[in-house]
């Protein structure tokens, strides 16, 4: 059982640190004040969340996936979405391919896509958006597609899961055929860093968050270069004014500035486009 409070209280806490040395004075002693007076009237707002693997997890989240709104989705998806656009049609894989968001983009720019997926809940999700689509289940770590048979891949939001990167990244390097393209996205892990995670609230109302883990980028540069792919470019969307509402939780109104000073500008996601050497 976790305490929601104690993510307000860790929010306004970053927002001290993040002003108290630099910018305005004022600010700083503002935010402090934010913090000593949730410290004197802490909210208490018990949370029963507790971890699940992606399988089981992925399971429970399927159904409200889609309807839920998410930040890290609305910066990354656009990123990815132009990354796709500039390059020709092909074959396609979508890798972690979840409800098919990414899969249904590169269909509708001619792609042959076979989308793969370690969670059936979230497959039938994607068969139903994406009915023309190859989809099958299968695991990051052994990906049931021939060697050098795609052009392109797509793996989005899903190696943060896996607690070492080297095995999910030589398969998608295994399976891209040379001069081929490679799209990876991901939690920040600066947020995960600050304890983030894939937090969700199911249709039932039930709450929980699957399991993930820190990777810095010297770890994804180090997998990179062993499965064989090269770094085309990285770009790291920011959180925004706009995405404060859902990343609050909806706890927003307890302490606007707070949240505002300690969130707004730090990396949301981060986007890697590579190249198969």
């Amino acid at each position: 059982m976790g305490d929601a409070g104690r993510y307000v209280l860790g929010v306004a806490g970053l927002a001290v640190y993040r002003t108290w040395l630099v910018g305005d004075p004022a600010r700083a002693a503002a935010r402090m004040r934010d913090l000593e007076r949730l410290v004197a009237d802490a909210p208490s707002m018990p949370l029963d969340a507790p971890a699940f693997d992606v399988i089981e997890g992925y399971g429970r989240w399927a159904a409200s996936y889609d309807a839920t709104p998410n930040p890290l989705i609305d910066a990354e998806q656009p990123i990815v979405h132009g990354m796709i656009d500039a390059l020709p049609p092909g074959v396609a894989l979508d890798a972690a391919c979840g409800t098919g968001r990414h899969t249904r983009h590169l269909a509708a720019r001619s792609h042959r896509v076979v989308g793969i997926d370690a969670s059936p809940a979230m497959l039938e999700h994607a068969r139903r958006a994406v009915p023309d689509a190859e989809l099958r289940v299968g695991d990051l770590g052994s990906l049931p597609v021939d060697s050098a048979s795609v052009d392109l891949v797509v793996c989005a939001l899903a190696l943060s899961h896996c607690a070492d990167l080297g095995r999910p990244l030589r398969e998608l390097g295994r399976v891209v055929r040379a001069g081929g393209r490679v799209i990876v996205s991901d939690f920040h892990p600066v947020m995960i860093a600050l304890g983030g995670s894939a937090f969700f609230v199911a249709a039932d109302g039930s709450s929980g968050h699957v399991r993930s883990f820190c990777h810095w980028h010297g770890e994804y540069l180090a997998a990179f270069a062993a499965a064989g792919l090269d770094v085309v470019r990285c770009v790291e969307p920011p959180v925004s004014e706009e995405h404060l509402p859902a990343l609050s939780g909806g706890f927003l109104d307890l302490a606007p500035d707070a949240f505002r000073d300690a969130v707004v500008g730090l990396p949301l996601g981060i986007v890697w486009e590579l190249a198969r050497a």
